[in-house]
């Protein structure tokens, strides 16, 4: 029997040995206290019932229960015509019911930035600098276009930053040092992601260090059980909020707040919204938008049949072709729905090649995957939904992932792709590239607090004439 010195501890232990993991106490007497206290901290924070059931599914080999025998490509909606990038023409009348829900406070905002991140040893994505020009951080583009949306409307949004806890630190430290990019402090919130073990093939819990368990967060999918639970919801119902707009923080050209996407979620009365792009490959990594019977969602490219996942139309197009880029709306009255009928969201499975402390205290490579993690992904919260609608998005003007340290879906992708839709507005707006700039591609920079769509950069007095070289527009309202 290990000694510990408090009761919470001696139950601790008492629910580790239950659930099988007696394993982790070998070598206990050899462990400094740090390490005892680190292991035992690790152990407290994990839902044993829940690994019991995940654990199980794991050796049955259950995936999701889906009928794939039964998919059919999902209808798709696009919102009425408007310049590309232009999130509402922020003249007034043009989406009233997005415009009532923004003024009286109904709108939520959900930063998706958890993950381990693609920056710095210990940096999350959200700090990578991504501005063509200024180098800002993809927080700072994200806070800027929604202090932009403020202005707007005169409003103050609530931003909810689902982040690693790893980077719960680092984040709120660097919100701070930046005096929250303009943002009311009190309207930013950070949600550390409930973490879940490894677990190796015989269910077994493993440690990276002598007293810390290899974790892993627990999805996106997590915060609707772990902050959007019955009284989250009651919480932010009394607060006056009826949407909650979701968005990625890899995606620097997401539309925040997109007045049109939101006048059409709320005016038709859907519970769930989504935007889609076009799929440009059958293996590319996105989730997959599907129909089966009467219900709609996605389903991650890699389970999709293969005739399915590559076929084509006669005019090029992938059948299955409407790629997530996760960015939703959903009605708060559904994820309360979502609870009252327990409508649980499934764990899926990634096999993954960690290190980990032996039973002699020795650390071990593998070479092979050798463990697997438990994640909850949000779209599978769409096939519950009784009522949802797909729109339509330009995939030039709206969706840049960060996946890559390089190539295509990095950093140096998105910086092209913002520059590109920049100089698109421009041009649009008349401004001519005259001198170096007609023979060599400048680099474009538009700060969303100059104008956070190409309807308000026209409406800009101090817009140049022409452009000759890179050029930075940054600035307040005029």
């Amino acid at each position: 029997m290990i000694k510990v010195n408090s009761e919470a501890d001696k139950v601790c232990v008492a629910k580790a040995r239950e659930a099988g993991q007696e394993h982790l106490f070998e070598g206990w007497d050899e462990l400094s206290q740090d390490d005892q206290r680190g292991l035992l901290r690790d152990l407290r924070s994990i839902n044993f019932q829940l690994v019991k059931r995940l654990v199980h599914q794991r050796r049955q080999g259950q995936d999701p229960d889906l009928d794939l025998g039964m998919l059919t490509p999902p209808e798709v909606h696009a919102l009425p015509a408007g310049p590309a990038g232009d999130n509402g023409n922020g003249t007034g009348g043009t989406f009233p019911a997005a415009e009532a829900a923004l003024g009286e406070g109904k709108i939520a905002l959900f930063l998706l930035a958890g993950g381990t991140g693609l920056g710095l040893p210990g940096e999350p994505t959200g700090m990578l600098p991504i501005g063509p020009i200024s180098g800002k951080s993809l927080f700072q583009l994200h806070a800027e276009k929604i202090r932009a949306l403020n202005r707007r409307h005169k409003i103050s949004l609530p931003l909810h930053i689902v982040i690693h806890p790893d980077h719960l630190e680092t984040t709120s430290e660097f919100f701070k040092s930046e005096n929250h990019f303009g943002l009311n402090p009190s309207d930013v919130h950070f949600l550390p992601q409930p973490l879940l073990p490894l677990i190796d093939r015989r269910g077994r819990f493993l440690r990276t260090e002598p007293g810390k368990l290899a974790l892993s967060p627990n999805g996106h999918g997590g915060v609707l059980d772990d902050y959007l639970d019955s009284a989250g919801a009651e919480t932010l119902r009394e607060s006056g909020i009826e949407h909650l707009f979701f968005f990625q923080v890899d995606n620097p050209l997401v539309q925040i707040g997109d007045e049109a996407f939101l006048d059409h979620h709320i005016s038709e009365g859907y519970e769930v919204s989504s935007k889609c792009i076009d799929r440009t490959e059958g293996e590319e990594d996105l989730g997959v938008f599907c129909r089966i019977g009467e219900t709609t969602g996605v389903i991650s490219y890699s389970r999709l049949p293969e005739q399915e996942r590559s076929g084509r139309l006669e005019d090029g197009s992938l059948s299955f072709g409407s790629g997530d880029m996760a960015t939703h709306i959903f009605k708060l009255d559904f994820v309360s729905r979502i609870h009252a009928e327990n409508l649980q969201l499934p764990f899926h499975t990634t096999e993954k090649t960690v290190s980990f402390i032996d039973r002699h205290g020795e650390l071990v490579r593998p070479t092979e995957p050798n463990c697997c993690e438990f994640s909850c992904y949000l779209y599978d919260a769409l096939w519950p939904a009784k009522k949802n609608c797909i729109i339509y998005a330009d995939r030039n003007a709206e969706f840049s992932p960060i996946r890559n340290m390089g190539g295509e879906s990095s950093s140096l992708s998105a910086q092209r792709d913002l520059s590109q839709l920049y100089t698109t507005w421009l041009q649009r707006c008349g401004v001519e590239f005259t001198g170096k700039a007609r023979d060599v591609t400048p680099t474009v920079e538009i700060s969303p607090l100059y104008a956070l769509s190409e309807t308000e950069l026209k409406s800009r007095s101090d817009l140049p004439g022409e452009v000759t070289d890179d050029i930075l527009l940054t600035g307040g309202k005029k």
